[in-house]
């Protein structure tokens, strides 16, 4: 072979490599978003529920700051709470779940969300409907979600079935109520709303 049949077969191997390399970042770049994309389109069940109970991810959320408090005051969040949805906030969530046998999708779906109601510690200020269990990491507490259903019905604020589950009914009952007393609209049952909330309780 002659050198310049060498040479030029050398630049086209040359030119065939810098366009893998090239169609190797474009794929990395644009990978990521199209895959995000198409999650977007067909959302898995976890996905769709954190959808539902909570709201945007993308962004702040006063729904994702209330995990990431409980989170926090359970031991399995040690970030900011900036309510971010961000990869700190879902690993916590991921040990939250293998913790409590929950698929670990590090999504706030409904079974997570509903436990996580369950083991927020009591509050020196506040007195809800508890079922206290004690554990190695001191004493959690319960709510009884079919108190705060039955609370929120007399309050004019809920007028669904009460089951006992933390649902997106429910959920919203919480946030109009919240509201109404010019509350954060987070859903979550915490210790100002638990406070506004006990005075619907029969005798008072």
């Amino acid at each position: 072979m002659r050198a310049s049949e060498l040479l030029g077969a050398m630049k086209d191997e040359m030119r065939f490599l810098v366009f893998l390399a090239v169609i190797a970042v474009v794929g990395f770049i644009f990978f990521k978003p199209i895959k995000a994309h198409f999650a977007d389109l067909f959302p898995d069940k976890a996905t769709e529920e954190e959808r539902q109970f909570v709201g945007t991810v993308t962004e702040r959320n006063p729904r994702i700051e209330e995990i990431q408090r409980v989170l926090k005051d359970l031991g399995f969040y040690r970030g900011v709470v900036d309510g971010k949805m961000g990869k700190e906030t879902r690993s916590a969530l991921m040990l939250f779940q293998k913790k409590n046998n929950i698929d670990a999708t590090g999504k706030a779906d409904s079974k997570t969300l509903n436990e996580l109601q369950k083991q927020t510690y009591r509050s020196k200020n506040s007195s809800p409907p508890l079922r206290k269990k004690q554990d190695s990491s001191g004493q959690k507490v319960s709510y009884d979600i079919k108190t705060i259903q039955s609370l929120l019905k007399d309050a004019g604020f809920y007028k669904s079935e009460i089951d006992g589950k933390m649902g997106p009914l429910t959920v919203k009952a919480i946030k109009r109520f919240q509201k109404s007393r010019n509350l954060k609209e987070s859903g979550v049952m915490n210790v100002k709303t638990w406070e506004e909330l006990k005075k619907y309780e029969p005798g008072r």
